[in-house]
């Protein structure tokens, strides 16, 4: 077929140094030997400059524009690792974010596949120059050591050192040499070895003189036997004792037999899935069903792709929703990508679908190794798998027959890629969707205005489940026996129980404060948390804010411990309380990881009068264990799911019953089924409503509604106490109330009176740089220029607002302004706007920060 195509198109995957060539396809001839292999999505590598790169080959073709063309290096891979249509999409990324396409094209590669870029330093002269720095003289003295080095090795014999700029001097004085090398694929698949029984080992010879080790070696041959076929030598080390001197011996003896086999690194191999069977849909979950089902069982349009809005309150059966219409596309012989905003909501997801579709799922996060990630890639690419799991990443798995996408909690900010490229993945799912023509289904208890919005103009058809389901009679039954209690359900329709969403309580810190308790728990919370233990029930308490107290300060100057390089406040960390907590006593920043241990005295006037104010979920923690000495108290933040599998063991210690009281960030507020919990309090519901970002009230209504439905899950119901300083906040008493429409009748008034998304969209510019001065006076000149490009343009100059400093006005070493765009296009206002590379472009940004 590609025979009589000597030429091709690649698109280099790393940066080349210019940005006006970033994304851009390289034409290169296919040499002899490569004709007829070469296809579009493979993999390559090619000569540019003085560099070997890897690339993707974008199309194939008989002639070349170009005068002059190099070969083709090498095939890295003979099956393509992108299909066309994930090209396209990777196009349409870069076109619709603004981002170089070599990075849109790597989000579908996975890690470690195409080789590391390095440089390889050595020595030009034999004799030791004069007039050389300290870090010069090391570099030198460890090249003349060691010979030629690549730079991470440089980096790993010079730690915390900043040796390249030294080097740069003395490359121009023609003391080192360099030249680019491109290193071999980090991952690759995985081979271990086999043994199995050859021979029936009754009459053979003793098997050692010593009868420990002849014992050994007969349960070798014992445990082979019963295995039925190979089985994997570290297996059976682990479950014999034997040694690879035991069964070199025994395969010298031709008992038996060893082998070298390719295996999957599956995160999933070693965990058990129950198969259930699907329980019968409720009234309201069978009229949303038949809807769905005639949709998915026909073909679209073709000009927009078939989506759908599941608004569904708390607990009212989504997911069944979702099983349903994954194993409609299955028996259609097409596949599923199911995302969830967090890796903290992927287990829980995972042993849904697994007991579902055994053998069938997959599951991609930052958290597997690169060898995992890249045997559950290639195991989707092979159609091993029909079912991928995972958080914004997983999809780009690379299923050839997708028939349908779940994005559950769609409303959530972490679907947005907070680096370059900056794309939303349920922009992309979107897109993904209607060039292929597959079914979208988003669901959400508090759907993004931009999703209700586009409903409410007929793009999106939208669904409702506005009952919570407690179960059915079965499920309640095995509940009651399980946990030994009886169930306080109100209502019963047919098979299925249902139950109000919990009451919500309202209290005002402002009036604790009068009446003289200033604790961080008013008295109704301290009484409902110790009603909740007395029953044996388990508690949420939610702080969005980690560590113990926000911020320290001297009370002799007033002066603030900050973060040297944001100029934020430090955030005091106290000792730990658990096992699996990182920290110790220490200040860190919370924006770029800065730490420094707690001075003894103030730097600024030598006062040894430091005081900590403000509370993070530690301080949380340490108030539960001081008042109720007997609760079982776990934290989950980020300080604590350091580790691999972290936030699946600390879930599942809590739901096995294994605490009292949960204390915990946002990732406690997202779609967790936790049927114990009978109380959630939170502490205060103000640390995001006061931000400057339009998108403030949205997100504390969001996070309240969704931390409140974590209760009443279960047999007993539940309730909430909502604790602020601003009880009369529409957001916080439409999501008292669960009331939904009435937030977004009112929310969606205010951003159209002030022309804010889903009114309008919006595009932000960010410049940064060390120097303050430079960064105030490059986004002044910024706009100047865009106010010049709006006027020919024949556009308003209220388009665009600023500069301004950022509310984080430094960021790790870096002062930042930026400058806010509003247009119904802003990729395609901005495209042909020249911008320096110190400029971030944000195409509908979702922080604002």
């Amino acid at each position: 077929m590609y025979t009589e195509t000597p030429f091709a198109e690649v698109i280099v995957l790393k940066h080349i140094g210019r940005a006006s060539e970033e994304g851009r396809a390289f034409h290169y001839e296919v040499p002899d030997e490569l004709r007829g292999r070469i296809e579009p999505g493979q993999l390559v590598i090619v000569p540019l400059r003085d560099q070997r790169l890897p690339g993707i080959v974008a199309a194939l073709s008989k002639s070349t524009p170009a005068p002059d063309t190099k070969p083709i290096e090498a095939l890295l891979d003979p099956a393509p690792i992108l299909s066309p249509l994930q090209i396209e999409l990777a196009r349409w990324i870069s076109v619709s974010t603004l981002a170089p396409l070599y990075e849109c094209l790597d989000l579908f590669v996975p890690p470690g596949i195409a080789g590391r870029v390095d440089t390889l330093y050595a020595l030009a002269v034999d004799t030791i120059p004069e007039r050389m720095g300290n870090t010069q003289s090391e570099v030198f003295a460890l090249l003349k050591q060691r010979g030629p080095l690549r730079g991470a090795q440089i980096d790993h014999a010079l730690p915390r050192k900043t040796w390249q700029d030294a080097v740069r001097s003395l490359i121009r004085r023609g003391v080192i040499a360099r030249q680019p090398v491109l290193l071999p694929p980090s991952v690759r698949p995985k081979r271990a070895r086999f043994a199995r029984l050859l021979a029936d080992p009754v009459g053979q010879p003793a098997l050692s003189e010593r009868a420990d080790v002849a014992a050994r070696r007969a349960a070798i041959l014992k445990y082979l036997a019963g295995a039925g076929g190979p089985a994997p030598l570290a297996e059976v080390y682990a479950a014999t004792g034997g040694t690879s001197a035991d069964v070199q011996l025994l395969a010298e003896r031709e008992l038996i037999g060893l082998s070298e086999e390719e295996v999957w690194r599956d995160p999933l191999a070693n965990k058990e899935f129950v198969p259930v069977t699907a329980p019968p849909l409720t009234d309201d979950q069978r009229a949303v069903w038949e809807q769905l089902d005639s949709t998915l069982a026909r073909k679209g349009d073709g000009a927009t792709a078939r989506v759908f809005l599941l608004h569904g309150v708390t607990g009212s059966g989504k997911t069944e929703i979702y099983l349903r219409a994954v194993d409609a596309v299955l028996r259609q012989g097409k596949q599923a990508i199911v995302l969830v905003p967090e890796i903290a909501l992927t287990p829980q997801t995972v042993r849904r679908f697994a007991a579902r579709f055994p053998g069938r799922v997959g599951v991609l996060h930052s958290g597997l190794s690169d060898g995992e990630r890249y045997d559950v890639w290639r195991r989707a690419r092979s159609s091993a798998i029909d079912i991928i799991i995972g958080p914004r990443s997983a999809l780009f798995a690379p299923l050839a027959r997708l028939g349908l996408i779940v994005i559950d909690e769609e409303h959530d900010a972490s679907y947005k890629q907070e680096h370059r490229p900056y794309y939303h993945a349920r922009e992309v799912a979107l897109e993904l969707a209607r060039r292929s023509d597959v079914a979208v289904i988003m669901g959400s208890a508090t759907p993004a205005l931009e999703s209700y919005a586009r409903a409410q103009r007929g793009e999106f058809r939208r669904l409702t489940l506005p009952r919570r389901i407690l179960g059915h009679i079965q499920r309640i039954r095995d509940h009651e026996e399980h946990y030994q209690i009886a169930a306080r359900f109100e209502s019963a329709s047919g098979e299925a129980f249902y139950r109000e969403l919990p009451p919500v309580e309202i209290v005002d810190l402002r009036a604790e404060l009068k009446s003289g308790n200033p604790q961080m728990f008013s008295r109704r919370l301290q009484t409902a948390l110790r009603e909740t233990l007395a029953n044996g029930e388990q508690a949420i308490l939610f702080l969005n804010r980690r560590g113990l107290s926000t911020f320290v300060s001297c009370r002799d100057c007033g002066h603030v411990l900050k973060c040297p390089r944001c100029n934020t406040p430090l955030t005091y960390h106290g000792p730990t309380t658990q096992a699996s907590d990182y920290t110790t006593t220490k200040l860190v920043c919370h924006m770029c990881n800065f730490r420094q241990a707690q001075p003894a005295q103030c730097p600024n006037c030598g006062s040894r009068r430091i005081r900590y104010f403000g509370a993070g979920t530690q301080k949380v923690e340490l108030a539960v264990r001081e008042l109720f000495p007997e609760a079982r108290v776990m934290r989950w933040d980020r300080d604590t799911t350091q580790g691999k599998a972290a936030h699946e063991g600390i879930l599942q210690r809590f739901i096995d019953g294994q605490a009292d009281v949960m204390v915990g960030t946002q990732m406690i507020a997202k779609g967790l089924d936790l049927p114990l919990v009978t109380l959630v309090g939170v502490v205060s519901a103000d640390t995001a409503l006061n931000l400057p970002d339009f998108r403030a009230s949205e997100r504390t209504f969001q996070l309240l509604a969704q931390v409140a439905g974590r209760a009443g899950r279960g047999l007993h119901g539940g309730r909430a106490i909502v604790q602020t300083y601003r009880p009369d906040h529409y957001a916080v008493l439409a999501a008292a109330q669960h009331d939904y429409e009435a937030f977004a009748a009112r929310e969606l008034t205010f951003r159209r009176e002030h022309g804010y998304p889903p009114s309008t969209r919006l595009a932000r510019l960010i410049v940064r740089d060390a120097d303050e001065d430079k960064a105030r006076r490059a986004a002044e000149k910024v706009a100047a220029q865009f106010d010049a490009y709006l006027t020919r343009r024949g556009l308003e100059r209220e388009s665009m607002i600023g500069p301004a400093p950022c509310f984080f006005a430094r960021l790790a070493g870096q002062s930042r302004w930026h400058i806010i765009i509003r247009s119904d296009d802003p990729a395609a206002l901005l495209r042909d706007f020249p911008l320096t590379p110190n400029w971030r472009i944000d195409i509908d940004p979702v922080n604002m920060l």
